[in-house]
């Protein structure tokens, strides 16, 4: 009886921990959460600098960095 419970509990969670890694914690580009990405210019001056895709800045010419 034991045995079988431990069977059991086993199999659940690698059944858990393959769902968790069929769908969670992916770090590909796709963003599921709804929020759009926002690069702006790490300078302090450019902080207008605002677009919706990395690039460079059009004023410095430095990379853009996402905006937290």
């Amino acid at each position: 009886m034991k045995t079988k419970w431990i069977l059991t509990a086993l199999m659940a969670l690698t059944l858990g921990v393959a769902a968790f890694g069929v769908t969670g914690c992916s770090k590909s580009g796709d963003d599921h959460s709804g929020h759009a990405h926002q690069y702006t210019c790490p300078m302090k001056e450019h902080s207008d600098v605002v677009q919706d895709k990395p690039g460079d800045c059009p004023k410095c010419g430095m990379k853009l960095v996402e905006k937290k």
